[in-house]
């Protein structure tokens, strides 16, 4: 088992993507900064450009520009003199950084007398346990989602099929999956939040969990629909999928429905803190197997339920902890998606998918979705 590395963190990153960060420092940023936590204490290197807003925003010790470290010349433009002048200022010769950190600033920090550490484990651990307010800042990017996708299924149960099966619009146009995502994406800007990969797939597209989806949508298949957006304010992700089906289903499909459906509500019932992701991820998959489903490879191409049933959520998309076979227990606080499915290139993809707090004593639904 790797030893945990503790002392001063260093972060280099830009800010308005990288979730350590912001989480460590309550700022943003489009261009990297440079973050020294030390302890308590919080340090921070921002452009000239940033510095009166990181000093009424940031949430750290104190906010420093190239120029009150000293720098000149060209040494003002590069982050690796920077973080060398910054761990000068505060005395420090050791620094931890995550294994994302750039190579090209470790060496040049080695090279300046400072030891760099790689950390192996999450720098900031406590930030799987939601507090309230992040849970209410998901749970509003949730509803969001849950806006997004009614949205989208009254735009599908609207349309009207043609004599040759295609799902087609008021003015006779076929519908696309790009005319669904749109409404999607328009809905999600109405509620302060943005989304870059939404899915819309249609048949055999949605065999494939994250292919997005692209051309006519038709009757009778399923239609996978996953929104994970984010808020643009807090940076707080949601997360929710829905297969529809426009139509009458083939006998197959509506199977792979009721089976998928069954291994979600099973699966919410098992969760709870102390519980370990493994019974999760074990639940859902007997319960998919009595329904008789099985999990194989056929030519390379993974069919059955091929993914773990769900992921932790807040400042990344895909956080600690994940609903797998390992034997982490989820802990009070943890906000986990639930979304069994099943896969098949004959018949198309279905998938379920909510996202839950874990509690003491159970788990809770932030944003119900009838749809």
């Amino acid at each position: 088992m790797a030893k945990k590395l503790t002392g001063p963190i260093l972060l280099v990153e830009g800010g308005a993507q990288d979730a350590d960060l912001r989480y460590a420092s309550g700022f943003t940023a489009p261009d990297p900064v440079v973050l020294l936590v030390d302890g308590r204490k919080r340090y921070l290197v921002v452009s000239l450009l940033e510095y009166g807003r990181a000093q009424r925003t940031a949430n750290v010790t104190e906010v420093y520009t190239p120029q009150q470290l000293g720098l000149e010349g060209r040494a003002r433009g590069r982050l690796s003199d920077w973080a060398t002048a910054l761990l000068k200022k505060q005395r420090r010769r050791s620094v931890v950084v995550p294994a994302s950190f750039p190579f090209g600033i470790a060496e040049r920090l080695r090279k300046a007398g400072i030891r760099v550490r790689v950390a192996e484990e999450s720098l900031f651990p406590a930030r799987r346990r939601k507090s309230k307010e992040e849970v209410r800042q998901i749970t509003r990017t949730q509803r969001a989602a849950v806006a997004a996708m009614k949205a989208a299924g009254r735009v599908i149960q609207q349309a009207s099929v043609d004599r040759r099966g295609y799902l087609t619009r008021r003015d006779g146009s076929r519908l696309r999956s790009e005319d669904v995502r749109y409404v999607i994406e328009r809905t999600l800007l109405e509620h302060d939040c943005v989304a870059l990969e939404t899915i819309v797939a249609g048949g055999a597209q949605g065999a494939d969990p994250h292919e997005r989806g692209h051309g006519p949508l038709r009757a009778g298949q399923p239609i996978v629909i996953d929104i994970f957006p984010r808020h643009k304010d807090s940076g707080y992700w949601g997360d929710i999928t829905r297969t529809m089906v426009k139509g009458t289903p083939k006998p197959e499909v509506t199977r792979m429905i009721r089976a998928v459906r069954a291994a979600q509500k099973t699966a919410l019932t098992v969760i709870r803190a102390g519980v370990t992701v493994k019974r999760v991820h074990e639940t859902a998959q007997r319960v998919l197997r009595e329904h008789g489903f099985e999990t194989t490879v056929k030519n390379g191409w993974g069919e059955g339920f091929i993914h773990s049933t769900g992921h932790g959520i807040g400042l990344d998309i895909h956080e600690a902890p994940s609903l797998n076979l390992t034997s982490t227990r989820l802990l009070a606080g943890d906000v986990v998606t639930v979304e069994p499915g099943l896969y098949y290139k004959k018949w198309g993809g279905v998938r379920f998918e909510d996202t839950v707090v874990v509690t003491r004593t159970g788990c809770r639904i932030l944003a119900r979705c009838a749809v």
